[in-house]
């Protein structure tokens, strides 16, 4: 279980990505370092024994060679984690133009409680990588790309106080919470339906590596930009969430136990009368502030 321990004020720059088929690379400025016989096993592995690798995992990239990054090359940095927690209508939002940094569309008056409550499971298969599609599914009419910052769980925690949260956490990553809205569902009503829309396969892109927690000192201060066929969609600042990363990670906690390599995405800045619908043969580009960008397709 988790055990509480100081906060690390030492940023130590270091960024993880899985790779195809199953290693683990150290990311250095536009390069790749592959350690994975240091961390003998996955990414997921890595995130569990990550203080005991610490020092081997640094030792090896510094002493190797470097290879030239290409995003090809990357995975989902956790492709089956034991499960994803989404967290929905977190922005405080209030604003209709994209210079608005907590988002686009109505001010909620729900309390942080009721929205903590609000949050959902997306299933792990609805996990892909960078450079990979996004399936529009047959049955659904309107597509949804929802930039979203997301947190990777570092270790197993059980009712961690918000004040200690972000020690349970291994780093950060980029998530789209796509979601799919059809006329059926919005006749059964769309909050019963959650699960089901932002659950189709493809559903939760990831990537494009893990920046470590350390790197990222404060996460409710990160700019986010999406972008589709190369115009701007989405501009908000993670300061827009109503519930920050460190409120998640703690009442998440006290729901269920969070195992190294869960993820939890934090909330979409903008209501749906802000997004565009997605069709086939469009290119986004999914980008983070302290974290880095990501390519991926939309097909059918």
């Amino acid at each position: 279980m988790f055990v509480f321990e100081p906060f690390k004020s030492r940023r130590e720059n270091v960024r993880f990505a899985s790779l195809k088929p199953n290693r683990v690379a150290v990311v250095k400025d536009e390069s790749l370092v592959d350690v994975s016989d240091a961390v003998g096993g996955s990414m997921l592995d890595l995130i569990a024994r990550y203080d005991a690798l610490k020092s081997v995992i640094a030792e090896a990239a510094t002493n190797r060679s470097a290879a030239p990054l290409d995003a090809r090359q990357l995975k989902a940095p956790v492709e089956r984690p034991s499960k994803i927690w989404a967290a929905a209508s977190n922005y405080r939002r209030g604003g209709t133009g994209l210079e608005n940094a907590a988002g686009r569309g109505a001010t909620t008056t729900a309390s942080p409680e009721a929205i903590a409550e609000m949050a959902f499971l997306k299933p792990s298969s609805a996990v892909i990588g960078p450079e990979e599609q996004i399936v529009i599914p047959p049955d659904a009419e309107t597509i949804f790309p929802e930039l979203e910052l997301c947190v990777v769980v570092g270790k197993e925690a059980r009712n961690v106080p918000s004040e200690q949260a972000l020690d349970a956490v291994f780093g950060y990553t980029i998530m789209l919470d796509v979601t799919a809205r059809s006329q059926v569902q919005a006749q059964a009503g769309l909050i019963a339906t959650r699960c089901v829309r932002k659950g189709y396969d493809t559903f939760a892109p990831c990537g494009p590596w893990i920046t470590t927690r350390d790197e990222i000192p404060d996460p409710q201060n990160l700019t986010m930009r999406l972008w589709v066929n190369g115009e701007l969609k989405q501009s908000a600042t993670t300061a827009g969430m109503i519930n920050g990363v460190a409120e998640l990670v703690s009442y998440l906690s006290r729901v269920s136990t969070l195992y190294p390599g869960d993820l939890i995405t934090t909330g979409n800045p903008d209501a749906p009368d802000f997004q565009d619908k997605l069709v086939p043969g469009d290119v986004l580009k999914a980008e983070i502030q302290g974290i880095g960008s990501m390519t991926l397709y939309v097909g059918r």
